[in-house]
Formats: structure tokens, C-alpha cells, sequence
């Protein structure tokens, strides 16, 4: 199989989405299901959801979109921090007009979503949040040896984007090597290959993020105003078992652990991910 087998079916269009133009891929149909909207992690863009994009859009509108200056989306003259990843990814939300949706979002794409539902909760059914990022400090994750070996590879992937470098890079997100394929190898060193882009994600990186963090605060005001919540996690990811079981009390999330999986997955478990998003975003997409 390859990219085009998998998005067959689904729309790419073009969205301008605060001053930015911004790269949507969208499948399904608008009915009786609120829109399920899928976010990348950091570094990535919307091949990332390959796998589920258009499985998940059986029933609803599904649609994934780059994040601010990731993947063909266009770049800024501000920050990348998480407030400014989640201005645009509201800017786009608001620009395609589909009024409440359930998110999904891996990675960094969690945390966005995470902060969406806070500071605009209007746009925001419900909230799945895959190996989510947020749930600690740069200085917590980093002074994890994996994490941090893992932060090294992906810094030489985007400073020199040759194939075995990005291959390293996306072989440490999974469990398995063996589910990087050639194919998205490519497409990804074809993205990080302009020298823009390799500064978005240096400045990605760089960004102090600390003010937004999902911390208890954050987590509570989510279970506070009644968001239904879905957080799964693989069972080699990066963060601790015990940080994300205390995230998912606090926030009152279901949580499910996926065996075999480490940060992806979404593409190392895709049957698994795909049953547990289409049972939420049913029960809670109803219109």
C-alpha cells in the first residue's frame, strides 16, 4: 500500500487560516456525526494519520490538517510555541466552519488540542489525546535517557534530512522498525528538506513552553466543565505509565493502553486506534 492507496477517497484542499495558508486534507461526509479532526505531533504533518484518515470516515467528516509551518502548511513571522500552534489550528477550525468537533491529536497535536479545548471549548465535543505532549516539563522528559536520545535524533533529522538520519529519527517513535516504510522515509526528508522548514522545527524545539503545560490545574478545568476524554497510550511510550494514569484520573479520561506500541500509535496499532476513536467520537459526535 502506499500514500495515495491510503487517502484514497479524501480531499486535499487549500485553507486560509489566520494570514497562513494551510494544507486539509479532508474525507467523509458531513451527516448526523460531528466532524472528527485529526491532529500531528511535533515535527510531523497529516501523512501521520495515513492509516486512519479515511477508515474513520465511514460515518462522519474526518479531517487532518498541517500544523503551523509543518508539513505544506505556510510559515509565520512569530513564535511556534503551543499558544501559537493553537491560534492557528483554531484560525483553521474557525475557517472551515464546521462549529463543535471532537479532536484528536498525537503528540504535540494533544497538547493543541488540549488548549484548544480550554481557551475556546465552544469548538471542542470532545477530546482524544494520543502519547499526548504537555503532561511534562522539557526538563522532566529530557532527563529521560530515551527521551533524550530520541531529541538528539530527531535534532540531526532536521539539521541534515538524509535517509538514514529520518529513518533513525521515525524508527525510535515506534516499537517495531520494521512499520517505517520507504515511502514516508521520503516524504518526510522531502518536507524537512527546505531550509524553512528545518527552522520551524528548531524554533519548535526551542520554544519555553512552560506557562501552558496540562498540568493538574489544566487537566481538573477539562474534567470540570464535563469534556469527555479519551487518552491512549502505547506501552513503550516516552512518558511514564504513572504520570499518564495520574493525567487521566485527574482529568476523569478514559484510558487505554495499546501492547506493542511505543509513541505512534495511530500507525503501529491503526485497527486498535481507529476502533477506540470511532466508539468515542460515536458516542459523542451525535448532533
Amino acid at each position: 500500500m502506499s500514500l495515495w492507496t491510503d487517502f484514497l477517497g479524501a480531499r486535499v484542499e487549500w485553507v486560509e487560516a489566520g494570514g497562513v495558508a494551510t494544507r486539509v486534507v479532508t474525507a467523509g461526509a458531513a451527516g448526523g456525526a460531528a466532524p472528527l479532526v485529526l491532529l500531528h505531533g511535533r515535527g510531523g504533518h497529516l501523512e501521520s494519520w495515513r492509516a486512519n484518515l479515511v477508515p474513520l470516515a465511514r460515518t462522519r467528516r474526518v479531517i487532518a490538517f498541517d500544523l503551523l509551518g509543518h508539513g505544506l502548511t505556510g510559515r509565520h513571522d512569530g513564535g511556534y510555541g503551543i499558544a501559537e500552534l493553537a491560534a492557528h489550528a483554531t484560525a483553521v477550525l474557525d475557517a472551515l466552519d464546521i462549529g463543535s468537533a471532537v479532536l484528536a491529536g498525537q503528540s504535540i497535536g494533544g497538547w493543541v488540542g488540549a488548549r484548544i479545548a480550554l481557551e475556546r471549548p465552544e469548538l471542542v465535543r470532545a477530546l482524544a489525546l494520543i502519547e499526548p505532549a504537555g503532561l511534562q516539563s522539557e526538563a522532566q522528559r529530557l532527563a529521560d535517557p530515551r527521551v533524550a536520545a530520541a531529541f538528539e535524533r530527531g535534532g540531526r533529522a532536521f539539521a541534515e534530512p538524509t535517509a538514514d538520519a529520518v529513518r533513525t529519527r521515525l524508527a525510535g517513535l515506534v516499537a517495531d522498525p520494521a512499520s517505517i516504510d520507504d515511502e514516508l522515509v521520503q516524504t518526510r526528508r522531502a518536507l524537512y528538506a527546505p531550509e524553512a522548514a528545518r527552522a520551524v522545527h528548531r524554533a519548535v524545539r526551542a520554544a519555553d513552553n512552560s506557562a501552558a503545560l496540562l498540568d493538574a490545574q489544566a487537566l481538573a478545568t477539562l474534567r470540570e466543565r464535563g469534556l469527555p476524554l479519551l487518552l491512549i497510550r502505547g506501552e513503550h511510550g516516552h512518558t511514564p505509565a504513572a504520570v499518564v494514569a495520574q493525567a487521566a484520573q485527574t482529568a476523569g479520561a478514559q484510558l487505554h493502553t495499546l501492547p506493542g506500541a511505543k509513541q505512534w500509535p495511530q500507525l503501529e496499532r491503526p485497527g486498535a486506534v481507529n476502533d477506540l476513536l470511532d466508539d468515542f467520537a460515536t458516542t459523542h459526535g451525535r448532533t
